[in-house]
């Protein structure tokens, strides 16, 4: 007959053996949760900066009509002080009207470069976070340009009209 200590060693030995296999399949159970919450975390990130994205584009679009708004004002103002100041003739009235209408186009190329984004595409969504946030970053630097452009629109573009009732610019 076997001895009492090496029975109980045995016994000792499954029991750890039974529980070292419980804890290998509550690790692999646990990877899998593992890995199914960081792709979730993941999907919600991409959805997070998708909508940023859209968000950004949606910025552009409006400081581009309001760029548009600007420049129409700034057209009519610059034609109606050349008329009330006898400088129809002028040239600079033309050179004026074409920058203005330069400062458009370059608002119209902005707001073609964000139209694509105007709406959350899921097909974006499969495609990886670093792309998503470049073209976010890329988004962002066009409003930026969007909103100094409208600076550029507004203000000192105005001619001054204080020498003896004269347009002093045109």
């Amino acid at each position: 007959m076997a001895e009492p200590a090496s029975i109980i060693s045995v016994i000792a030995s499954v029991v750890s053996a039974i529980g070292g296999a419980v804890a290998c399949i509550a690790a692999f159970r646990s990877a899998g949760h593992a890995k199914r919450a960081f792709d979730e975390s993941q999907k919600a990130d991409k959805r997070f900066t998708l909508r940023q994205l859209s968000l950004t584009a949606h910025q552009i679009i409006v400081e581009v009509d309001r760029i548009k708004w600007l420049a129409q004002g700034l057209t009519t103002a610059y034609k109606t002080l050349a008329v009330f100041s006898n400088a129809t003739g002028n040239l600079r009235v033309p050179m004026l009207t074409n920058e203005v209408a330069q400062k458009v186009k370059v608002a119209e190329a902005l707001e073609e470069k964000a139209k694509p984004f105007i709406e959350v595409k899921t097909a974006l969504l499969n495609g990886p976070l670093e792309e998503i946030n470049d073209r976010e970053i890329a988004m962002t630097q066009h409003l930026t340009e969007a909103i100094a452009l409208r600076g550029k629109c507004s203000g000192p573009m105005i001619p001054d009209t204080n020498v003896g009732g004269k347009i002093a610019t045109i």
